[in-house]
């Protein structure tokens, strides 16, 4: 084991410089790491300094971020000898410099004394210093010039739930936690594929959160892999404290486009699907859900529930989906256009009860345009609320709404009946970023509608039109496959077709193996 520690050892140092190694003198080396982690200041930097028969060792950890049982085992192991103080070691050859009994010291340590799977051995104390902050714990020996990483942490979470949004009737019922090590953990148990890779970066210059990104070997499109890994490894800031947010922008073409680029999931099995589809996974630490890329808009209509039926439900369910899509985006502001040019409806007799039986003082597109704002003040208020009054605020926001604005002549009655159709709409497309886009589009239709009447409407609906059609996300156009046309993949989303048919994936992530089943090419 000691001869193929130390081949990592060279290896390491031959892949990436070293920005401050590990000095033979363990003095220096504690002054060192005491002054950045703040020893004596930061209450929860656990500093330990100990001997093993002549040869001192000093050991660093968090506290919170380890279990105290295998805290104490580590450091019995390292400080008590045993029968296997006069053992060889396995024939490691002892570097210049370096004295027998500190090199007899460090062997024994990682060959008989630490019993943990995940010990390493670094250079750069920096690189160790910097596990400290992500919660291993590091030893460092006197007259030894490298650091050894022990992976001890243990993250505070919550056991996987059900998901908030995305909910079935019928499927599992586990979610992702905050916690980057169960998320991959939960997508591996859907994914026995050897092919599955998680591979680890740092983001944020000073937050260094842990971020993996993920794909299936020998499916996935290796070009599309190296696009998402270059977005992480060039991100210039300076951390990702609102986590999934912080990275998903990293992937998008503007900041400023409202269009959602990435879709984010809370559940495992659609993570697993999107994998076999051949998309990309980024899974961020700290945050309960996972970024797939890339993304189209005919995929952010897709809900779980689809597949947890049989097909011709699944595919009723979706269609669902599209209407309501529709009717949120373009009810309200076709109402709006009908009721204040009666002269339209003399050309459809069908739609003579569209019209304002008892007006208002307000205008009425001010009316629709004020109860959006009014509906989005009550969402607001009731997540910013204590769980318990956050009912009490929706059955008083009701009665505002409903009754005391329309019997002192703030609203009619119309306006308030089409906008509270909207937003039920909306809140029926399952994803979230996608329902606040639809809820914005509907609010800028209201606008132009009101200075523009029908040629308005149009030329909004010509704005979204095209700015969707420039979108794309990681090179996959955003209203594929209708625009370029693909019908193969078309049909598959109109219709929710059995999982055992053997359909291909999505052309447009031109995956490496394009047909589902069979054998692995």
């Amino acid at each position: 084991m000691a001869q193929g520690l130390l081949v990592r050892k060279a290896k390491q140092e031959a892949d990436q410089p070293v920005k401050h190694p590990v000095s033979r003198d363990l003095g220096a080396n504690v002054d060192y790491v005491n002054r950045t982690l703040g020893v004596g200041v930061s209450y929860e930097v656990i500093f330990r300094r100990m001997r093993v028969d002549d040869v001192e060792i000093a050991t660093w950890v968090i506290n919170g971020f380890f279990q105290t049982f295998a805290n104490i085992q580590i450091l019995s192991q390292a400080g008590r000898r045993s029968a296997g103080e006069n053992k060889e070691v396995n024939g490691a050859e002892r570097p210049q410099g370096i004295s027998e009994k500190s090199f007899q010291v460090l062997r024994e340590l990682l060959d008989y004394r630490l019993g943990y799977s995940q010990v390493e051995v670094t250079p750069d104390l920096d690189a160790a210093i910097l596990q400290v902050m992500c919660g291993p714990m590091i030893m460092l020996v006197d007259g030894e010039d490298t650091a050894i990483v022990i992976d001890t942490r243990y993250y505070p979470d919550r056991n996987p739930e059900e998901p908030l949004v995305e909910q079935v009737v019928r499927g599992p019922r586990d979610g992702f936690i905050e916690n980057i090590i169960d998320n991959t953990a939960l997508i591996r148990r859907r994914v026995r594929d050897p092919g599955l890779r998680f591979q680890l970066f740092k983001v944020g210059t000073r937050s260094q959160t842990d971020v993996a990104v993920g794909w299936i070997e020998g499916l996935t499109n290796p070009q599309l892999v190296e696009r998402v890994k270059e977005g992480l490894q060039h991100a210039n800031i300076d951390g990702v404290p609102m986590a999934e947010e912080a990275v998903a922008e990293l992937f998008g073409q503007s900041p400023w486009n409202p269009l959602p680029m990435v879709r984010m999931t809370e559940r495992p099995d659609v993570a697993a699907a999107n994998l076999f589809d051949g998309h990309v996974l980024v899974v961020v630490d700290t945050t309960c859900e996972v970024i797939v890329v890339p993304v189209t808009f005919f995929q952010l209509l897709q809900h779980p529930e689809d597949y947890h039926v049989n097909p011709v439900l699944g595919t009723y369910l979706r269609w669902v989906e599209f209407i309501a899509f529709g009717l949120a985006l373009v009810v309200p502001p076709v109402w709006l256009l009908l009721a204040t040019h009666s002269g339209i409806l003399v050309h459809f007799p069908f739609l003579s009860f569209i019209g304002v039986k008892k007006p208002s003082g307000l205008p009425l597109p001010l009316q629709f345009i004020l109860a959006e704002i009014g509906i989005d003040i009550l969402r607001r208020s009731i997540l910013n609320s204590p769980g318990p009054l956050a009912s009490t605020f929706g059955i008083l926001g009701a009665v505002v709404f409903g009754s005391v604005a329309t019997k002192v002549g703030i609203f009619t009655p119309e306006a308030l009946v089409y906008v509270t159709f909207a937003a039920i709409s909306a809140f029926a497309i399952s994803n979230i970023e996608l329902g606040m886009v639809t809820r914005l589009v509907r609010l800028s239709l209201l606008i132009l509608e009101w200075a523009w009447a029908l040629p308005g409407i149009i030329l909004g609906l010509f704005f979204w039109f095209m700015l969707a059609l420039r979108t794309e996300s990681l090179g996959v156009p955003f209203l594929w496959p209708v625009l370029p046309f693909n019908w193969i993949s078309l049909r598959s989303i109109l219709v929710r077709e059995p999982l055992t048919a053997r359909n291909p994936r999505p052309i447009a992530l031109h995956p490496i193996n394009r047909y589902r089943g069979g054998e692995k090419v």
